[in-house]
């Protein structure tokens, strides 16, 4: 979403930055969920839990053509093929917040692949994992609720792809204390 907001605002650089690091991280949350049980049964605590999925989350690096080479490899039914190239420019321009001193350019246009991408591998997020602030914003956006964020606009703004992802069930109290049982798409 600040990586939305810094993009409308021209800030691309910055932009570009923000979008990597989710963009990271959402192949990273798909490629450790299989895992998540394994991990639990055997961590004693949150605690401990937290750090072992951390570990696992270092290990796989941040080589963008090696995280794409183990989505395609983990998720055959999630084609990344038409991402690649705006994965490789985003990671590129990440790693641009440091002098490098040869030129590049990027597409001011490249945001609708970006949020195209984003919202394709969030699908592959098993259900019972908890909601995002994506989930919320679509349920407040659903019900058309005032934002507690201005800038949660961003989320959608100019964003043909923005949608929630089916996930447990759960109870919601609305501005008008009427309860609204959401489960995603």
């Amino acid at each position: 979403m600040e990586g939305r907001l810094l993009w409308f605002n021209l800030f691309i650089n910055g932009a570009s930055n923000l979008l990597w690091l989710a963009s990271e991280q959402i192949i990273k949350i798909l490629l450790l969920q299989k895992n998540i049980d394994a991990f639990s049964n055997a961590s004693l605590d949150l605690d401990q839990l937290q750090k072992k999925i951390d570990a696992e989350g270092k290990k796989l690096g941040h080589d963008v053509h090696k995280l794409v080479a183990k989505i395609k490899s983990e998720y055959p039914d999630l084609d990344l093929t038409s991402f690649e190239p705006v994965l490789i420019k985003l990671q590129e321009y990440f790693f641009r917040r440091y002098v490098i001193n040869t030129g590049s350019s990027i597409s001011l246009t490249l945001l609708d692949k970006v949020d195209e991408f984003y919202f394709n591998a969030r699908a592959k997020i098993h259900s019972d994992i908890g909601l995002g602030t994506i989930d919320e914003i679509f349920i407040q956006k659903k019900h058309n609720w005032k934002h507690p964020l201005t800038s949660f606009i961003y989320a959608y703004h100019q964003n043909k792809h923005f949608k929630s992802r089916p996930h447990s069930p759960i109870n919601i109290k609305g501005p008008d204390n009427k309860i609204y049982t959401e489960k995603g798409q």
